[in-house]
C-alpha cells in the first residue's frame, strides 16, 4: 500500500510538472487538454476514503497531446531519473557515449527510419538503459567500432567476445569486446 501510494504521488507531482513547465496550473492544463477543469484538482486526487484516485490513460495521453510532451519525459518525472534524448543514426537525436567508463542510466532515442522494421518504425521511442544487467535474448542498443547504434538481440557469452543476432533473422554475430563501443538494454519502447 505504502509504494501505491509512493507512485500514486510520483504521478501527480509529474503531472503538476508538466503543467508547470508548460506555464500552466493544473485546472489549466485540464482545459488544454480538453478536460474538465477540476479534473486535476488535488481535492480529486483520492476518494472520500483517503484511497488514491489515478488518472485514467485516456487523460494522460490528453496532457501529452496537448502539451506536446514525449511520454519518456513523463516517465522521467515520475521515475526522478535522469533520462537523456539521444541522438544516433538510424535515431532521430544523437546520444552521448553509450558504455562510458560509468553507467549513464537511461536514455530516450526516437528511431528515424524504417531500418528496424518490422519490429521498430520511424517515430518509435526507445528507453534504453546502459546500467540494466543484460542476459540473452534481451533486446539492446549497440556500438560497433565507434560506428552509430544499432538494435541488436544479446545472443550470449561466446569464447572469443558477445554474440549479437540481428532483430529480425538472421545468424548471431561474436564481437570481441575491444569492437563494443557502447551497449545499453532496451527497457521500454512505443509502438
Amino acid at each position: 500500500m505504502e509504494r501505491s501510494r509512493t507512485r500514486h504521488e510520483r504521478l501527480w507531482a509529474a503531472i503538476d510538472a508538466i503543467a508547470a513547465r508548460h506555464g500552466l496550473s493544473p485546472s489549466g492544463l485540464a482545459r488544454r487538454a480538453g478536460l474538465d477543469a477540476t479534473a486535476f484538482n488535488r481535492s480529486k486526487r483520492f476518494t472520500a476514503d483517503g484511497r488514491p484516485r489515478w488518472p485514467s490513460t485516456e487523460s494522460i495521453a490528453k496532457i501529452l497531446t496537448a502539451t506536446g510532451s514525449p511520454l519518456w519525459e513523463l516517465v522521467h518525472l515520475i521515475d526522478g531519473e535522469t533520462i537523456r534524448s539521444n541522438e544516433a543514426a538510424g535515431f532521430a537525436e544523437e546520444a552521448g557515449p553509450m558504455l562510458a567508463t560509468e553507467p549513464l542510466g537511461r536514455s530516450a532515442l526516437r528511431v528515424a527510419d524504417d531500418a528496424m522494421l518490422p519490429l521498430y518504425r520511424a517515430g518509435d521511442v526507445l528507453i534504453v538503459s546502459d546500467g540494466e544487467p543484460i542476459r540473452p535474448g534481451d533486446r539492446v542498443v549497440l556500438r560497433i567500432d565507434r560506428g552509430p547504434p544499432v538494435a541488436r538481440v544479446f545472443a550470449g557469452h561466446a569464447e572469443d567476445g558477445l554474440a549479437f543476432a540481428p532483430i529480425v533473422g538472421g545468424d548471431a554475430e561474436v564481437l570481441a569486446a575491444g569492437r563494443i563501443a557502447g551497449l545499453a538494454r532496451i527497457l521500454w519502447a512505443s509502438q
